[in-house]
């Protein structure tokens, strides 16, 4: 995947790399984090990857990638909305369903992109779309920006893959600390420093905060394994290169993606924890 004409974290790449190379790039994506123009800007970096012809999509220079960027390629559909509010009617939500049941004309995909679903769909709108997320159609990908996940039902994020956009901006001390913890559990040779920190988890929101900063450095932990620049300007990651292995660094990002995915969906916080202890020390402490 070319990345070259958008800016996002090294752990976001992992992660869209790792399913693409896996083949396990999934029919619905929702992107949250960042504002409303980066959030847009990465939903239309996504729609050209997807109709790219490229072997090293999206290239930007053919003719999927052109149509695409000047938003009229036939197989990219944006959501119009109506009224005031611009929201998206239910009435909407079914024709774009009823047209997931015609092949492509031009591209190996069609894209279905709805900005701002958290405050442009109703709850018929939602309930309607559930329905098509429950029995997707083959190359169909729909794309969905979100600013508060709070504000989408749980059913829909839980058929999801939700994608995080992550700055610096923002992250105040209290929560560097609480993510250093975590990442120096990791490394520790005692599983309870690991279980001690995992243990001020308590809240979704404190695990919304904190879970997308350990990311964060694990992937610029894996950006120093390249020669690349990290996102923090923190000594930690060059602790973390010499105690893990570029393997064990991707398969960390992929369990901490993971675990946001599940806080997402609402998972009990107390078995989270437990799990994500397990599933880092089993990781860590590998061969």
């Amino acid at each position: 995947m070319n990345f070259s004409s958008v800016k996002c974290s090294q752990s976001l790449r992992n992660q869209l790399e790792s399913m693409e190379k896996s083949h396990r790039m999934p029919h619905a994506l929702i992107i949250t984090g960042g504002d409303d123009t980066t959030r847009q800007e990465f939903a239309e970096f996504l729609c050209k990857w997807s109709v790219c012809t490229s072997d090293h999509s999206p290239c930007g220079e053919c003719a999927q990638c052109r149509k695409a960027e000047g938003k009229n390629h036939i197989d990219i559909y944006y959501a119009k909305g109506k009224g005031k509010t611009n929201g998206i009617p239910v009435e909407e939500i079914r024709e774009i369903i009823k047209d997931t049941a015609i092949k492509p004309n031009e591209a190996k995909r069609k894209v279905y992109v709805l900005y701002d679903a958290d405050k442009r769909m109703g709850k018929e709108s939602m309930n309607a779309f559930l329905k098509t997320l429950e029995e997707p159609s083959q190359d169909i990908l729909f794309i969905l920006t979100a600013e508060n996940l709070k504000a989408v039902p749980v059913t829909i994020l839980s058929r999801c893959t939700c994608l995080t956009l992550e700055s610096s901006i923002g992250v105040s001390d209290k929560t560097m600390e609480l993510a250093e913890g975590i990442l120096l559990g990791i490394i520790s040779s005692s599983e309870l420093d690991l279980l001690k920190a995992l243990g001020i988890i308590t809240t979704r929101q404190v695990a919304l905060e904190v879970l997308p900063v350990v990311r964060t450095v694990l992937g610029d932990t894996l950006s120093l394994s390249v020669g690349a620049e990290g996102v923090f300007d923190s000594e930690l990651p060059m602790s973390l290169r010499k105690k893990l292995t570029k393997n064990k660094i991707i398969r960390l990002i992929d369990v901490t993606s993971d675990a946001i995915n599940k806080t997402n969906r609402n998972v009990n916080l107390t078995i989270l924890t437990t799990w994500l202890c397990g599933e880092y020390r089993r990781i860590s402490w590998q061969m």
